[in-house]
């Protein structure tokens, strides 16, 4: 049978050997432990959406929430699963960036899409003129589980 052992906080003398961690060494590990799971999250969630760009509009970024800002690709992405999603998507011309009334146009357009499929269950207007990367991971996540990619086959 295991049992539990509690440490008591204050020590009469030092720790027995190296392994053994103060209460505010550990707990600076678990937060550090803690920031290296959320990068490690965010880097999945960046991954899965530049995988999901270079397969449907075969195309590479290299700023996953900088590409997303404008709605573009976003708009794309909701075309290539089902034709016609949004009829007119605004693009850049040339090196010039989206003005914001054109951008705030393909994310409406996005968001309302998402909404009416999945049923409200999608990211807001504003998590993704705020580049939240998890809420727009999750309702890409749900669109691509809601109208698989189409083989050419």
């Amino acid at each position: 049978s295991s049992e539990r052992r509690i440490t008591p906080l204050a020590r009469s003398s030092p720790p027995q050997s190296d392994e053994e961690e103060s209460p505010t060494t550990s707990n600076s590990s678990f937060t550090m432990h803690r920031e290296d799971a959320k990068e490690a999250q965010i880097f999945l969630q960046q991954e899965f959406i530049k995988n999901m760009v270079a397969n449907y509009l075969n195309i590479s970024i290299k700023d996953t929430e900088e590409s997303l800002k404008d709605g573009v690709i976003l708009c794309q992405l909701l075309n290539e699963m089902k034709k016609n999603a949004v009829r007119i998507i605004n693009m850049p011309q040339g090196d010039e960036k989206l003005n914001t009334i054109k951008s705030t146009k393909n994310l409406t357009a996005f968001q309302k899409f998402t909404s009416m499929y999945l049923k409200g269950d999608c990211c807001s207007l504003a998590e993704i003129q705020q580049a939240e990367l998890t809420p727009i991971y999750e309702t890409l996540k749900k669109l691509t589980e809601k109208f698989p990619m189409q083989s050419d086959a």
